[in-house]
């Protein structure tokens, strides 16, 4: 055979190889370092800019008085301990370990069957219908000049409820964050669990998160339903003064939840509004003990008029 044509049949071997390669990026969500929070395909509901697509605007209505004394009285609820509760206290390990931890995972993938597989440091979420998902492990080693970083991963089984697959993320320079998965799509959403405010709906179907700590106040509702994960709802108010800190009271059933909004400096003396947010069919409703100090909060609500 002439060299040229050899050449030729090896630079088409190669170009196959690549095809292949791509291909097979192509079949499952992530790059070299997996599906992670920022990827594109991701809706990240710690993300304050997240926007309502196809919104519209919900009014503020007036809470009755016997309403807002109830929720002022209720007890606060914080992100201590997590509704979404870490790795270690799920496995339950009597001294937390790296392999107490896969002895646990290894025994909820194999109950998860085919849908969930572990290979080293590569976990794959492989959905009813669409691409599975992949999530790496992966640790970039401090040097001279830039401080190491890493990402692990542990699967925990499915939320009750909405049946969404949870995969958690442990950060080596943050708080640790969920992926909820829709097991039917593939696709996905994430949280941060411990910084955050995380609290599902008693169904499971809806997701109310907000961070209390960093201004301007934001809070998003997700649907995980069948067609999710989806924003269902989004609030937030205008950047500057006065400081709103918001407080969760709780949900009320499995399509409303209490808050209330202290204004201003932590004081004896300070402002309060409790709102009570709720969801009417396919529209959302808001009420608040005083709508006048409220509106000049500049509070803007969007919500998702295409959900069902």
């Amino acid at each position: 055979m002439p060299k040229s044509s050899a050449l030729h049949c090896v630079a088409a071997s190669c170009l196959l190889g690549v095809l292949a390669a791509s291909a097979q990026a192509a079949a499952s969500k992530g790059g070299e370092l997996g599906l992670r929070f920022n990827s594109p395909e991701v809706l990240d509901l710690a993300e304050r800019s997240q926007k309502v697509r196809g919104g519209g605007s919900v009014a503020v209505g007036e809470l009755t008085s016997a309403d807002a004394e109830r929720i002022f009285a209720a007890p606060a609820i914080d992100e201590n301990p997590p509704a979404l509760r870490f790795s270690d206290d799920e496995f339950g390990c009597t001294k937390p370990s790296r392999r107490c931890s896969m002895e646990h995972e290894r025994q909820l993938i194999a109950a998860a069957a085919a849908a969930v597989k572990r290979d080293g440091r590569r976990l794959t979420i492989t959905p009813s219908a669409g691409v599975p998902a992949v999530f790496v492990d992966w640790k970039q080693p401090t040097t001279k000049t830039a401080d190491g970083d890493e990402e692990s991963h542990w699967y925990l089984g499915r939320l009750p409820g909405s049946g969404y697959v949870r995969v958690e993320v442990q950060f080596g320079h943050d708080a640790p964050g969920n992926f909820l998965i829709n097991p039917q799509s593939g696709q996905s959403a994430f949280v941060h669990n411990g910084a955050d405010l995380v609290s599902p709906s008693p169904d499971g179907r809806l997701l109310l998160t907000w961070n209390a700590l960093n201004p301007p106040f934001s809070l998003r509702v997700a649907a995980l339903d069948a067609a999710g994960p989806r924003l269902a709802l989004q609030c937030s108010a205008a950047d500057g003064e006065p400081r709103i800190t918001p407080v969760f009271k709780g949900w009320q059933g499995v399509a409303g939840f209490d808050l209330v909004l202290e204004i201003g400096e932590q004081s004896k003396s300070m402002a309060r509004a409790a709102l009570h947010v709720s969801r009417d069919g396919s529209h959302w409703r808001i009420a608040a003990s005083d709508i006048a100090r409220v509106d000049r909060l500049r509070l803007s609500c969007q919500e998702n008029t295409a959900l069902p």
